[in-house]
């Protein structure tokens, strides 16, 4: 099995993300770059945090223009699972793989800290080992983390169980005083409505070595991997 690291310019979640994946669970990793087009041989595709065309005048446009997201939408209209991690959620947002936007922090500060996150279902490929009554420490690292979406699409995304996880406390309390993006709904992370591409702000790749001291990073690895 063959795990694909898709890297814009910008990006540097790849090398943490690479390490976990060959290190911890011994899998194959290719790069794979936005001018490319070849997915062929990949199982499941990641896209990791960082910058998604940093120092382009557009950035969306540069990310719509990259050679690569026709075979990416492809990938995924194949069922095959793919997910975007911090600002590789942006990715997913901007070419309409997951529902709704990621804007500015409501602070309009970056931030980088741990936060406490909650499952919002138990069977996703990403979620299925993981308990709703408990809160995962997870760390976040971005600027864009605020979700939004229109109230008809939130509507829609309940009815479909498409919310994958909400900020919450060490308790697992959700609130409005711990939502550190200002989020709509305290929304972390979400899915399409077939369940295989997956958005998440937090960044588990960086809670799974012991030397952090902070693990929880590895139930969601660790349920990908049973998962598939």
């Amino acid at each position: 099995m063959t795990f694909g690291i898709l890297i814009f310019p910008g990006a540097h979640g790849d090398a943490e993300l690479t390490t976990v994946l060959t290190e911890v669970y011994g899998k194959k990793v290719k790069a794979i770059w936005n001018r490319e087009t070849d997915l062929s041989g990949i199982d499941v595709l990641f896209i990791p945090g960082g910058f998604p065309c940093k120092g382009s005048s557009n950035s969306s446009k540069c990310i719509k223009d990259s050679p690569v997201i026709d075979s990416m939408i492809d990938f995924a209209e194949r069922g095959k699972i793919l997910i975007g991690i911090g600002n590789g959620f942006r990715v997913l947002c901007e070419t309409g793989l997951v529902p709704g936007k990621l804007r500015m922090n409501l602070t309009q500060r970056f931030i980088c800290r741990n936060t406490f996150i909650k499952p919002d279902n138990d069977y996703t490929a990403i979620t299925h080992k993981l308990s709703n009554d408990r809160a995962y420490q997870i760390p976040i690292a971005t600027g864009y983390g605020r979700y939004t979406a229109k109230e008809e699409t939130l509507i829609q995304m309940r009815h479909q169980e498409q919310i994958l996880f909400r900020y919450c406390d060490e308790h697992a309390r959700i609130s409005e005083e711990i939502n550190v993006t200002g989020a709509v709904d305290n929304i972390a992370g979400v899915c399409n409505d077939r369940k295989n591409v997956f958005g998440i702000i937090p960044q588990p790749e960086r809670a799974v070595f012991p030397h952090g001291k902070n693990t929880d990073g590895k139930f969601i690895f660790d349920s990908l991997m049973e998962y598939i």
